[in-house]
Parts: structure tokens; sequence; C-alpha cells
């Protein structure tokens, strides 16, 4: 008897323990796969870039709500909290209209002009509801998967979760005992690719059908919900967020996502905006790049003030559009698809202030052949921030070898003019006879991912061309959003200095809390253990323009005061480092070009190609004798 209970209870424990592990379900959700590599994060990753992306419309930025914290993205937020108390997630609210379509745009692999910061966490929540409410459901389906592959193409560690919320046809269609068409393709999407599903429509339909509340009171517009209505959705995405979150176990390490075939033969996962500035454009006319957008968040725009300036683009792809800014009194276009007759694009009737317009020009192209598209300035001022194309245009720098590419990539820019101070090599005899005299140099650069658009400039290319003699074995040895101010403790100078044996070593970066005197407690411990490695202390570059050494920026240092560039310089002199203040030539440069800052960043805080050659070459004309 005892012997069939334990039995019973041994076969009741595992029968529960294997349904944790299987995937859930309720009538408003999905789980699937659920989100296991968030969840690794979350318990796992201290540096704090745990971000969550919201793609979608004005229900995820909490429109016409009166309480913020009734928006469904803030409880999945605070769902993650409850299940991860350490984790410490990142909200990014991306509200902008073109629901599915223009999110393929913006979520590509990489946004060389339209500056924002899309998809780079580990977690994308997507809700196009509303703006696809008018889209032919044989042209969302594809975009909702293409997207979707989007997002892994972007980042295979990346998890994903759709959501869609109420609209009037929706409710119609569960009135009416049906699932509204743009569900069922959706969630036959998500089971392809094992993605969760959230179904607010689905609940706050229920709701109202039950007469517990009534549409107008769910909805003044009949799409963002009032604070009533919010509070259904937040119910409602505590108990997902609740069966998400135990579904299954934190895994030990983050799982690669492997891309199964598109569930639609016809999807075309290749949506990019290709920079105007791409080689492959050809301008004619007077057209000025790099100039400064009156919106957000371009980070540069194309600009033509005088009819009959072109641009051509040749391509290959399903479809080819624009991405500008257009205000009351811009210009129009015309523009010719593989030699077909101009059309005109006019400004859309009513626009007062500065908006995106996103458009397409031609879908449904044979994708497998070549395009051209010619467009022309038919008058007045345009503003073109990039091309909107599903597939993929001539690489410029094709065939070439590494320092053959960054070499075209400073032929194009404004040439920099920079004379290095005389006495820099005082405490870096070694290296200068090294490189002079030839052998090899393990070169170590430790700081954080702004160094690492150091190390992507391949400035060691330029230098070794210098001294052909030397070889240079460059060491990046970097942490994002790391300082001194972390490398200083817990002896991490062994994993990130010793363990790489430098011969010289580079510190700098933007990370140091704006405190010279934690990169001075480096310098100690690294010198404590190897009292001949020659340093070399390099003042910040790039970053947001509030970063003090832009907002505050002076070309000489500022001895008035005590700030961060005069601090390493003041430690570089006691611990007789060498002393790059980069800070100066490298802003005056910026400043000097006429060219709006975003034109040399890659996102809010990075280089772009262009920003890292100002790196290299004015590392290149440092070492220069």
């Amino acid at each position: 008897m005892i012997a069939n209970r334990l039995i019973k209870s041994i076969f009741l424990m595992s029968l529960f323990a294997c349904a944790a592990l299987t995937t859930t379900a309720s009538d408003f959700y999905e789980i699937r796969n659920g989100v296991q590599n968030s969840q690794h994060f979350w318990k796992n990753d201290r540096v704090g870039n745990q971000y969550l992306f919201f793609l979608g419309n004005s229900v995820i930025d909490a429109t016409g709500l009166k309480n913020k914290n009734l928006r469904y993205s803030y409880r999945m937020i605070q769902g993650i909290k409850k299940h991860f108390p350490n984790a410490k997630p990142n909200e990014v609210r991306q509200p902008y209209p073109g629901g599915s379509w223009f999110s393929l745009y913006r979520s590509s692999r990489g946004q060389p002009v339209f500056g924002e910061k899309i998809c780079s966490g580990h977690l994308a929540v997507l809700d196009f509801t509303a703006d696809d409410r008018a889209v032919p459901i044989n042209e969302a389906k594809l975009n909702i998967e293409a997207m979707l592959r989007q997002v892994t193409l972007y980042r295979s560690t990346h998890s994903t979760i759709l959501v869609f919320t109420l609209t009037p046809d929706m409710l119609k269609a569960y009135k009416a005992g049906n699932i509204p068409e743009y569900i069922k393709v959706s969630e036959q999407i998500a089971d392809h690719y094992g993605i969760p599903t959230l179904n607010l429509a689905k609940y706050a339909a229920n709701k109202i059908i039950a007469g517990e509340i009534s549409f107008k009171d769910f909805s003044a517009d009949g799409i963002n919900p009032t604070d009533a209505g919010a509070k259904i959705y937040a119910e409602a995405t505590d108990k997902f967020m609740d069966a998400l979150l135990t579904a299954f176990p934190v895994p030990d390490k983050v799982t690669r996502k492997k891309l199964p075939k598109p569930l639609f033969p016809e999807t075309n996962d290749q949506g990019r905006i290709v920079a105007y500035e791409n080689a492959v454009v050809k301008r004619r006319g007077s057209w000025q790049p790099g100039q400064e957008s009156p919106i957000k968040p371009f980070r540069h725009l194309l600009v033509s003030e005088k009819a009959g300036d072109s641009l051509t683009l040749k391509f290959k792809g399903s479809e080819i559009g624009i991405l500008d800014v257009v205000e009351k009194d811009s210009g129009n276009y015309e523009y010719s698809i593989d030699g077909a007759p101009f059309k005109k694009l006019p400004v859309p009737q009513g626009t007062q202030k500065a908006t995106m317009r996103p458009v397409s020009l031609a879908n449904g192209l044979d994708r497998t052949a070549e395009h051209t598209l010619i467009l022309k300035n038919a008058g007045g001022k345009i503003q073109l921030g990039g091309f909107l194309l599903n597939g993929n245009v001539e690489d410029a720098y094709a065939g070439m070898n590494t320092l053959q590419k960054i070499d075209a990539i400073y032929a194009a820019m404004d040439p920099i003019k920079y004379t290095p101070p005389a006495d820099r090599f005082k405490y870096i005899p070694k290296a200068m006879k090294t490189l002079k005299e030839g052998g090899e140099m393990r070169m170590v650069l430790l700081g954080d991912s702004i160094m690492g658009n150091t190390t992507s400039s391949s400035f060691e290319l330029l230098m070794m061309r210098r001294y052909p003699k030397c070889k240079i074995k460059k060491i990046a040895s970097l942490r994002s959003s790391t300082g001194c101010n972390w490398y200083q403790h817990e002896n991490r100078v062994e994993h990130y200095v010793f363990r790489h044996k430098p011969d010289l070593l580079l510190i700098g970066g933007i990370s140091n809390g704006q405190d010279a005197e934690v990169v001075r407690s480096v310098v100690k411990q690294v010198r404590a253990k190897m009292p001949e490695l020659e340093i070399i202390l390099i003042t910040p570059v790039f970053g947001t323009p509030t970063c003090s050494h832009i907002k505050n920026f002076t070309k000489e240092i500022d001895t008035s005061k005590p700030n961060f560039r005069w601090g390493m310089q003041k430690i570089a002199a006691e611990e007789k480092c060498a002393f790059f203040d980069i800070t100066s030539p490298w802003w005056s440069y910026i400043e000097d070009t006429g060219k709006t800052y975003g034109w040399f960043m890659g996102d809010a805080v990075h280089a772009n190609k262009r920003g890292c050659q100002i790196i290299g070459r004015l590392l290149d004309m440092w070492f220069a004798e």
C-alpha cells in the first residue's frame, strides 16, 4: 500500500514537473517557446542594458491615459521585476505610425541615417494592430513575418512577443463569434516561430461582451484605451507575465535561434533603410549631405533646393520607397523606376509642421532583377533621410581589404588637420623604438564601447603603413558602458590587462564617471606588477551631446575649474604616462566641417564609419614623428 502510494506520488510529481516545462495557454495568450533567453539575461546580466523595445502605435505610448502606469508596457516591466527582483529592465517605446510595414524597415540590421535605437536589447514587443487595420491581410501577413525575421536576423538571441490590442472591427468579429482574420494569421505566424502572443483584444472584448464595460467607456476614440480600459489591459498583462515567466526554468545559457524557412514563400525579410550617402547612390546637382534635421530621430539629411537635382539608385529587391522630412513649404519629387515615365510625389495636403514621411514608391518587384530608381527635385526644398528598400544594394567596398576600405572612407571626408604636441613621446620611448626599428608590439586598449570605436577604426593598419618594420598586435580589452571605476576593483586588471601581456596600454572611453582618479587607481595597480609598462591616457570622444566633453567643450583644456580632461592631463604627468587630448582636434574637426554631429554617428552614442576614421587618423597623426 505504502509502495503504491509512493509510486503514485512520484508519478504525480513527475507529471507536474513535466507540465511546468511545457508551454501553457489561455483563451487570451499563448506562451509557446517563451522568452527563455531574456530570463537568462534578467537573472545573470548586471550591466543594466536590459532593453525591452516596444514597437507599435499610440497605445504603447499611453496616449490619452491620465495614469501612465496603467499602460501594458509598464505592467510588463513590473512583471519582470516581480519575478527577477535584481533585474534592471529598461523600457524603450517607439510609437511611430506605419504599422508592421514601416517597422520592417525601422528594425533592420543597422540604421545609418534614421537614428532610432531599435531592438538592440534582448526582447522586442510588437503591437501593430491599430495601424495595420487598414492594410489588406495578404500584405499585413508578409510584413509581420518579415518583421519577426528581421528581429532575429539582427540578433539571434532575441526574444519576441506579439501583442494585439482591440479595434472596432475586432470587437465586431468577436461579437459575431469569429476570430479576427488579422489575429488568426498572426497566431499562425507565431506558431511557426514559437513566439508568445498576448491577445489583449480578446480579453477586453470578453469584458465588453459580458457587459462589464461599454466600448465607449473602454476607449474614447476606438483605439486608445481610457484609464478604465487600460486597467483591463493591465489585468490581462499581469496574468500573462506570471504565466510567461514561470512556464520555463531559467536556462544556464542563451540559445541562438535558427530561423526556419518563411511560412509564406513570398515573404522578403531584407527590409532596410539605405543611407543616401552610399557610394552607389549617384548625385547630380547641388545636394547638401550631412545637414541637421528639424525633427528626430534623423541623424542627418540630404537637402536639395534646386529643381532638377537628381539621385540614381540601383538595387535588387521587391519594394523601394523613401523616408524624408516634409514641411508646409517643402518641395515635390518626381521619380521613375526602370525607365518608366516620371511620376509626381507631392507633399501631403494639410502638412504644417515638420513631419517624417515613409512612402512606398513601388512594390511587388522582381526581387532577383536589378532595378533603377531616379529621384528628382521637382521644385522647392526637399529633405531626404534615406531609401526604404526590401532588398539589397551593391557594396561600395566590395573586393577591398580593410586598409583600402578605410582609405576609401577617409578619401570622401574633409581632410583632418592636426599638429600634435612635440613632447608627446616622453614616456613611451620603448614603444617608439619598436615602431621605428621593428619587432612586435602588443597594444592593449582598455575601456568601453567608445574604445571599441577606436578599435574599429583599424588605426593600427595606418600605423604599420607608417612604420612598416613593426607588427602591431592590437588587443581590445573592453566592456560596454564600463570605465576604470569598475576595472579598479576586485583585481580585474589581471583579466583585462595582465593576461594580454601588453607592451603598450591605451586607456580611454567615456565611462569613467568623470573621475580621473579612478584612472590613476588602475594605472597604479598595473604599474605595481608591470612597473616598466608604458601607458597612454586618452581623453573622451563621441557620446551624446549632453556629455560634458561636448557640452562644455573648450579647444584648449580648461584649467580654471576641475574637469575630466584636466584631471587626465595631471595624472598622466604625475604617473609618467603619455597623454593624448584627442577631444580637442576631434570636436574641432566636426565643428569645422559644416555638417551636423549625426553625420559622424552610428547611433545615439557611438561613431559610424566616418567617425571611427576621425579617431583612427588622429591616432596615426599623434604617433607620427
